[in-house]
């Protein structure tokens, strides 16, 4: 992972050591109404993953997760705050709920349901401890260029998976190479550290699938899904269909996620630069097409505007000149084109463009007895851990994955 701030020590410190160090706040995209079949519901969870918490409180409530609208997806490793909206669910039902982990805070009524990405962004108050007083200074000097340069909007590990696998399953989807999409989803041991599934993974590999259906824990559901279905047809068409819709979508979207961080890698020192050609968004979030850099530069440095690069798809905004190319490069390299994305099946991608970078808002800090306090606001869709790691530079991943994949 490639730092703004590569120039500053870095400033040290533990990370989530306990939920109350990193505590989130949804910030919602428009009033509630108050009235109307949708009832809202804001809730406090700890430890507990957004559809974790969903799964929960519809098994307490009878009532069917399909029907939950959700604005934004929350890590587990947290305290965090998010609203939920359940339809035609009287909010006496919701307002009465005792879960563990799980908090109501209050509800609300709407007229429709919460789809993803309705929200602003997310407020944050995160904890460093064990962080030495001499090196908050660093710090600061971090935040300070951030300030000024913008946050770069990688796409962050959590986007991957826990073996970061997510990516490479995507990519065999759009290249429609379906033996390899269950060979990453059932085989390649060497990438596993747990020893029972490494087993189970190890003999899918050696063409044992009895064996390894006996090996996968009893709550690898997707795994042991999976596996039954290449036994019974093959690692095929008829195999992939009994694979999840959205856990396709979800290795899909991870492998455009992928291709975005190998264009922000190559316009890394350049992401807060207007180029000729570039597709800028606005802070409405509309986008035009550069036609002098130098007119649009003063814009840029007041975060009116920021380049964008791509969330590759058939119907994608293409920018022109250097960073069309620099885009052209990287579709090569993955042995690609805009056309692979027409992938059928219910999974081809229209694209979208995403900012190079993000601004970091609220922005405080302040040093107590060992632990540095920070507080902020991001737009939705951005990593609060980019920020963190600015600040303490110990990211081991390279957020490319090099030409390995």
């Amino acid at each position: 992972m490639k730092y703004l701030s590569a120039s500053v020590p870095a400033c040290p410190g533990l990370i989530k050591s306990i939920y109350e160090d990193f505590v989130v706040e949804e910030i919602p995209l428009y009033p509630f109404s108050g009235q109307g079949d949708h009832t809202l519901v804001h809730i406090e969870k700890s430890g507990l993953s957004t559809f974790e918490a969903v799964r929960r409180i519809c098994l307490e409530l009878s009532f069917p997760e399909r029907d939950v609208g959700v604005a934004g997806l929350k890590d587990a490793r947290g305290r965090t705050r998010q609203w939920l909206s359940f339809e035609h669910c009287p909010p006496e039902r919701l307002a009465a709920l005792k879960l563990p982990r799980i908090t109501v805070l209050e509800t609300s009524r709407h007229n429709n349901k919460l789809k993803r990405g309705h929200l602003a962004g997310n407020r944050f108050t995160v904890v460093l401890r064990d962080v030495a007083e001499s090196d908050v200074a660093h710090a600061l000097a971090t935040l300070e260029i951030l300030k000024r340069r913008g946050v770069p909007n990688w796409y962050d590990t959590q986007r991957f998976g826990r073996r970061l696998d997510s990516a490479r399953l995507g990519l065999c989807l759009i290249r429609n190479d379906l033996e390899g999409y269950f060979r990453v989803l059932l085989g390649d041991p060497d990438r596993e550290q747990e020893p029972r599934t490494f087993d189970a993974r190890k003999a899918y590999e050696d063409g044992e699938l009895e064996k390894a259906l006996e090996l996968w824990p009893r709550n690898a559901n997707i795994e042991r899904m999976a596996l039954k279905a290449v036994q019974e047809t093959g690692p095929g068409e008829k195999a992939l269909r009994r694979v999840q819709q959205k856990l396709k979508l979800l290795h899909v979207s991870a492998a455009q996620s992928l291709l975005f961080n190998r264009c922000l890698e190559r316009r890394f020192e350049a992401l807060d630069q207007v180029w000729d050609g570039d597709l800028c968004e606005k802070g409405n979030g509309a986008k035009f097409t550069v036609e002098h850099a130098a007119a649009e530069q003063p814009r840029a440095d007041t975060f009116e505007i920021s380049p964008t690069g791509p969330i590759f798809g058939t119907s994608m905004m293409q920018p022109k000149g250097r960073e069309a190319e620099l885009e052209e490069e990287v579709l090569r390299e993955a042995k690609l084109t805009l056309a692979s994305f027409d992938i059928g099946k219910g999974l081809s991608q229209n694209g979208d463009r995403r900012p190079f970078r993000y601004r970091a808002s609220e922005v405080e800090a302040g040093y107590k007895d060992g632990a540095l306090t920070l507080k902020f606001a991001l737009p939705k869709g951005c990593y609060a851990t980019v920020l963190l790691k600015e600040i303490t530079k110990d990211e081991k991943v390279d957020l490319t994955f090099g030409q390995e994949i």
